[in-house]
């Protein structure tokens, strides 16, 4: 779909839980994968940034070899908040989705969607999904990163290993349906099933242990320390040689083993008393961490004992007592000045902007861009459909040699439209990328507009101090007046400028990242002007505003002769009018004036974006020719600041200053 119309955006709350009861809110799914082919390992993998629940967990199992690199969603419309989703919830926000009619668009679908009123294929998608997760534990089953040959058939550990897996993964025991559609299932490995079944019974068990309210301090503490041992050792072992770093931070493995391992320290001869009488010390977080590291090294092998048990507990203890006795002593130096506190505060919230994901980055751009919001309406759209058709394909009745075909070929078309959509969010993550380094950009120019009028401020007091009995003010005044305040400022602005120049290079380094090409692009290469206006297409906004803009008019024409006919009726040989007619034009003009509307706020964002990836793009200069550019350009260092608040407002990308003033 050509990038030219602009859909609305609607309005969600928070959302933190996977099911909830009544409508959920509409939330993006991130799916970020690797490729595990022995010759691609480590490099990314595709991606999807969609709303559908069922698209979005579909990829994450057929993408990967064994399971996602990291699953995200959002819980606001922005796209900047952003928590991690365990296959578990994604699969349960699935589950969820299915069992509702409508399924929450996170953004509208398109007016020209060729399918609006068919349901899904409630029955095919869950077969979809069980499918895939047989694909998946079959692959956990023949792939063992430890291993430098595999058997063809599993053996006894990989059932275990499987079925450990398995439960901290999905967080269940897996169902009879799945277990009876892995390849090569037969009588002879129901025992290894059971195997299986059992594992991950044992994790889930520990996992429910660990989340389990500790004893009263009156009760049988002591007596759970070895069930406590033994949970910890089973969830300890999942989570170093089972559950690698590929299955993302949102598996709960380790966090129940940290909670095994507080409760464990508690009762531990080693560590109880330490941790009970550290109470409220001011180091007290230091020592519950050397508690931690000391158990995590000891319980391996506990309670048996070894030659080094001892040494690591006098390490322990000399830790803690160190902790215990270091007292931080008062600050040194000379006393704060008045501009010294101005600049301080000032550089207080200065900071390089939070690192965003290409999703992060995408999801940011469509808030603040129509035209991006209705691009990923339609790319929702069209993998919603082709996931239906890949899931009714499974379930066509005929020859299996035509099923197989029409698996293949709704397959192709999944994967040409993820190709599309890889795309676009490529796009519109460089996009938001460029429109965060504006912000960071004012925010600093903020930042030393306030300094600027900070020195001014003490400045102006000196003078206004100044006793007139001994003189006029004059240039041996203003020099010791100002003789504490240059240094400052000068510090202040190298500073400021530091940041500025890291922010750039931050956004050099991303784009690059983003778009390899850039890397061998010169700054004056055609190629640079291409890019330039792909990112930033003012030609082709100008020519769709023009466009809109004679649409408009003609439907405010159009509208007008509907009132008309439908109040004084008809002439001859003129259509009847309706109501709904009336209705239906009014609708299509408010969709063209709000197409207008976001095209011009396009507009002035490129233009802020255009500008940006040019100064991003342009090369460092010199120390030399920097300062001679500051000397020449700076002003007087105390003349009060006149005129930028306002210039500040208009430049801001996505005010509606900058909008008018760019789209007139």
């Amino acid at each position: 779909m050509p990038d030219t119309d602009a859909a609305g955006r609607s309005q969600t709350k928070d959302q933190d839980d996977a099911v909830e009861s009544g409508p959920p809110a509409p939330r993006l799914y991130s799916v970020t994968t690797r490729y595990t082919d022995q010759f691609l390992g480590g490099q990314d993998g595709p991606d999807l940034l969609c709303d559908d629940a069922v698209a979005a967990l579909h990829f994450a199992l057929t993408n990967s070899s064994s399971s996602p690199l990291a699953v995200t969603c959002t819980t606001s419309t922005d796209g900047r908040t952003w928590r991690d989703l365990p296959l578990r919830l994604l699969h349960a926000d699935a589950l969820s989705a299915l069992r509702r009619h409508v399924k929450p668009a996170m953004y509208p679908a398109p007016v020209d969607n060729s399918r609006p009123d068919r349901r899904r294929p409630r029955v095919a998608l869950r077969g979809l999904i069980e499918l895939a997760q047989v694909k998946w534990l079959d692959t956990a089953l023949h792939v063992d990163d430890e291993a430098t040959w595999l058997p063809d058939e599993p053996t006894s550990a990989d059932w275990v290993r499987a079925g450990r897996l398995w439960a901290a993964v999905w967080g269940d025991i897996p169902s009879e349906s799945v277990l009876k559609r892995l390849p090569g299932s037969a009588p002879t490995t129901a025992l290894k099933e059971g195997l299986l079944r059992a594992e991950a019974a044992a994790v889930l068990d520990a996992t429910a242990l660990a989340h389990t309210p500790a004893p009263a301090a009156d009760g049988d503490g002591d007596g759970s320390l070895p069930e406590l041992h033994s949970a910890w050792a089973l969830l300890h072992d999942v989570a170093e040689r089972t559950l690698g770093a590929e299955f993302g931070p949102g598996t709960d493995v380790r966090t129940a083993e940290h909670r095994l391992l507080e409760r464990i320290g508690a009762l531990h001869p080693d560590t109880a008393g330490l941790l009970a009488a550290t109470g409220d010390h001011p180091a007290a977080a230091g020592i519950r961490a050397a508690a931690h590291a000391y158990l995590r090294r000891v319980l391996v092998l506990w309670p048996k004992t070894a030659a080094w048990t001892e040494k690591a507990r006098t390490a322990f203890l000399e830790d803690v007592h160190a902790l215990r006795t270091t007292v931080d002593g008062p600050p040194s130096g000379p006393p704060e000045t008045r501009a010294q506190a101005v600049l301080r505060e000032v550089l207080e919230g200065l900071d390089l902007p939070a690192v965003l994901s290409r999703h992060e980055a995408a999801a940011l751009w469509r808030s603040h861009s129509g035209r991006g919001a209705e691009q990923a309406g339609w790319d929702a759209m069209v993998d919603l459909n082709r996931t239906d058709d890949l899931a009714l394909a499974h379930m066509t009745e005929g020859t299996p040699q035509g099923t197989e075909e029409a698996v293949a070929e709704a397959r192709r078309a999944l994967y040409a439209v993820s190709g599309f959509h890889d795309e676009h969010v490529t796009t519109h993550a460089a996009r938001g990328h460029l429109h965060t380094l504006a912000a960071s950009l004012v925010t600093l120019d903020q930042a030393l507009r306030t300094l600027q009028h900070g020195i001014w401020d003490i400045h102006a007091e000196r003078r206004a101090q100044h006793d007139p009995a001994k003189g006029p003010w004059n240039g041996y005044d203003e020099q010791r007046a100002t003789a504490d305040l240059t240094p400052v400022l000068d510090e202040g602005e190298a500073r400021i400028a530091h940041l500025r120049q890291r922010c750039l290079d931050a956004a050099n380094q991303t784009l690059t990242h983003l778009i390899p090409q850039l890397t061998d692009t010169p700054r004056d290469d055609y190629r640079h002007h291409r890019m330039r206006n792909y990112l930033a297409p003012l030609d082709q906004l100008r020519k769709d505003l023009d466009t809109l803009g004679l649409q408009t008019d003609e439907q405010h024409r159009t509208c007008r002769e509907l009132r008309t006919r439908l109040n004084t009726g008809p002439r001859f040989g003129e259509m009847h009018t309706t109501a709904q007619d009336l209705a239906a034009a009014e609708k299509r003009l408010e969709v063209l004036e709000r197409r207008y509307t976001d095209t011009q706020a396009e507009f002035a964002l490129s233009v802020t974006l255009g500008r940006l990836f040019d100064r991003v793009r342009t090369p460092v200069p010199s120390p030399s020719e920097a300062a001679a550019t500051s000397r020449s350009s700076r002003r007087t260092a105390y003349a009060p600041p006149n005129g930028h608040d306002q210039a500040t407002a208009t430049a801001l990308p996505g005010s509606a200053a900058h909008g008018r003033k760019a789209g007139a």
